[in-house]
């Protein structure tokens, strides 16, 4: 093996093997923390069902016992709630860390670490290739309208256009678009890939089961494979399934971009007063909660003005002052969208736009 391969995954032990993923991330994760290769890693649990994630801190390879990989990945964290976030909050100065990580959330920590509040150094990254997220609010609707348990469910999984869900006793595909689809954050994201890990991955399907498709991308990366080669299944990669994900993956990113350039005509076709008298229109449901902000995983003011003095604002002025200060960093992650109970399309379509046109000088 070496930096630049792709490995098919797998864990040897059974129960693991059974998983999704088939158990190697949470192997090597575990063969991470047995030989100290990182001091603690951080990960995610449910809280009161499988809808509702929150990260977690873990030390001890031993309750690396199971991951919620699938929901993590179709759903991400619930409320307020993000891995960059947690990892500026709580862990800024904590030695060598682990972490499963989506693109977005990788775009935010290079934000924070340019802010001085994460050092991407101290961070092994596990990058997910991600096809994005939908709402666990959603389908818990659709399961509830087809008097589907959501107690026997065991897996979800986004493939291309369709949706997947796992119970015991079958499935269901959902194409996506029509009762289902993604987040209107990811539906307009184009940078689907990490741009920065130690290794990336995305789970494919083997058979009735499914394995872990894994990039090598760094050095640190292949000496975390061969560590962990020993408790896993490998494999090199068939130049069908790398086409398979290759394809997929390529169809999502080309969407994406025709779903933004879209979104974004819709203010770059008017003039200043026609853009902005849309931009109020916008916002005009805006309650000044401060969920946006909060939530905001690159908003890192321990003092903030605005959420003090949002009350006495209006929202266009609200908007207005967070523009100014985050709007060129926005990494488009759509966690204000998720916080959000009052605008239709959520706030991380202004502040993506404002990004795009920054980025452009």
């Amino acid at each position: 093996m070496k930096t630049g391969d792709y490995v098919i995954a797998s864990s040897k032990d059974e129960r693991l093997s059974a998983t999704y993923g088939g158990g190697a991330i949470q192997t090597i994760l575990k063969k991470m923390l047995e030989n100290k290769f990182v001091e603690k890693v951080v990960l995610f649990q449910e809280k009161k069902d499988r809808y509702s994630l929150a990260p977690v801190v873990i030390e001890n390879p031993d309750q690396l016992t199971s991951i919620p990989l699938s929901q993590f990945s179709a759903y991400y964290l619930s409320g307020l709630n993000s891995v960059p976030k947690y990892i500026q909050q709580n862990l800024k100065n904590a030695g060598k860390i682990g972490v499963i990580a989506k693109p977005c959330d990788i775009r935010a920590m290079v934000e924070l670490e340019k802010r001085k509040q994460a050092n991407l150094d101290n961070l092994v990254i596990l990058g997910e290739e991600c096809h994005g997220k939908v709402s666990p609010k959603k389908v818990q609707k659709i399961l509830e309208e087809e008097r589907v348990d959501a107690s026997k469910v065991i897996s979800e999984m986004i493939d291309g256009n369709k949706f997947n869900i796992s119970f015991e006793g079958g499935n269901k595909n959902y194409i996506l678009g029509k009762k289902l689809d993604l987040e209107e954050s990811c539906k307009r994201c184009g940078e689907r890939e990490p741009n920065i890990s130690d290794i990336s991955f995305q789970v494919v399907k083997d058979n009735d089961k499914t394995k872990t498709l894994i990039h090598i991308n760094s050095e640190r990366g292949l000496k975390i494979i061969k560590l962990s080669s020993e408790e896993l299944n490998l494999e090199k990669a068939k130049e069908e399934v790398l086409e398979h994900a290759e394809r997929n993956m390529a169809l999502s990113i080309l969407k994406a971009e025709r779903y933004k350039l879209k979104q974004f005509k819709n203010f770059d076709k008017l003039s200043e007063v026609e853009a902005y008298n849309y931009f109020k229109k916008l916002i005009e449901n805006c309650r000044k909660c401060g969920n946006c902000i909060r939530a905001c995983p690159i908003c890192v003011c321990l003092d903030c003005t605005v959420i003090k003095q949002r009350k006495e604002i209006e929202p266009t002025l609200y908007f207005l002052l967070r523009m100014g200060h985050m709007g060129k960093a926005c990494v488009n992650c759509g966690i204000c969208d998720s916080s959000c109970n009052f605008l239709d399309l959520g706030p991380s379509l202004i502040f993506h736009r404002l990004s795009e046109i920054s980025k452009k000088g």
